[in-house]
């Protein structure tokens, strides 16, 4: 069985026989093809008993897909049952259709995310999910929670992206504040040419993001050296998978949909939340700043809320330090369910 490929086609009523599955007990493992929103779209979910919550996992990018680290969460298997989508224009879903892949809208990948959670509410037998989004999926997340709130117990953001253009910002002043420190007068006179944020081009942007990148946390570094390796760790996973995996991210679902990224404005949705409503944040975030998502959460209006920050962590702080990512779900997201 071949799996990622544009030519590996299947009509929808195969599916149910393409998704592999291997059960131990009341546990789960199963990953494959489902139709959503139209196409087939790939999930996985694994888990060591089905009845535990479910959590369901909304990548960042837009177009990152993270189904392929899914070795970073087998601990989380003891207590979740761990739901992962490759969104629309990502991961092996992106493979199916590349760069025909149709209606990439922020409004059809909404509805993606709730059917996806549907599937998993029903397949599970469960009547809510927890929702869990890192960076673009987190702001992706609270769009699918205002529209759907049925069909959630909680939210959880991470690497919680709430205002791009403040963000973008605070690169220019982060970036500006440690090439000052540094005495850094090439770097300084690039960003002193360029000028702070917004930029028309897609060079003025590299620039920025080039010198900000020096200064990311020393974890997010050593998360991003070491996650192709992990990536591939996974036998069903290949070289061609991998390039794949980059062109859905950085060729097609980032030009796509790089308007609508420059324009997310979660305080536009308001801040009432019909859920208990969680950021865990990498104190050390350098992409998406805990200092916006704190003032944005200030402001947020839910049944049980809380923001806790990693020492030493980053943006990729669920990938990084998921030892400590998996303790707080435990002792404060799913307690919040259990005096719910």
């Amino acid at each position: 069985m071949q799996y990622g490929r544009s030519g590996d086609a299947a009509r929808p009523e195969r599916l149910a026989a393409r998704i592999r599955q291997y059960h131990r007990a009341d546990g789960i493992a199963e990953r494959g093809f489902v139709r959503i929103g139209g196409i087939d779209q790939w999930i996985t979910i694994r888990g060591n008993d089905r009845r535990n919550p479910a959590i369901l996992i909304l990548h960042g990018g837009p177009g990152d897909a993270q189904s392929p680290l899914a070795y970073l969460y087998r601990h989380w298997e003891k207590s979740f049952t761990v739901v992962q989508w490759d969104q629309r224009g990502a991961g092996r879903t992106y493979a199916r259709y590349g760069n025909s892949t149709p209606d990439m809208t922020l409004d059809r990948i909404i509805e993606d995310g709730a059917e996806v959670a549907n599937y998993a509410r029903r397949h599970l037998h469960q009547d809510k999910v927890i929702l869990l989004g890192h960076s673009w999926g987190s702001a992706l997340g609270v769009y699918v929670l205002k529209r759907h709130p049925d069909l959630f117990s909680a939210f959880v953001g991470t690497g919680m992206l709430v205002n791009v253009q403040s963000m973008l910002r605070w690169h220019y002043a982060y970036s500006w504040a440690r090439l000052t420190a540094d005495h850094n007068e090439r770097g300084l006179s690039e960003l002193r040419q360029l000028g702070p944020p917004p930029y028309s081009t897609d060079a003025q942007k590299e620039v920025m993001r080039a010198w900000l990148d020096r200064y990311l946390a020393p974890a997010d570094g050593l998360y991003l050296l070491s996650s192709v390796g992990l990536m591939l760790r996974d036998a069903k996973y290949s070289l061609h998978d991998f390039r794949e995996l980059q062109a859905g991210h950085l060729s097609f679902s980032l030009p796509k949909m790089h308007l609508v990224l420059e324009n997310i404005d979660l305080a536009a949705l308001g801040y009432d939340m019909p859920v208990p409503f969680f950021i865990i944040d990498g104190q050390e975030d350098r992409i998406t700043p805990p200092q916006i998502a704190a003032r944005y959460f200030q402001r947020v209006k839910a049944p049980d809320k809380a923001m806790v920050l990693i020492p030493g962590a980053g943006h990729f702080a669920m990938m990084s330090n998921s030892d400590e990512f998996l303790e707080i779900l435990l002792h404060r997201v799913r307690a919040a369910l259990a005096t719910d």
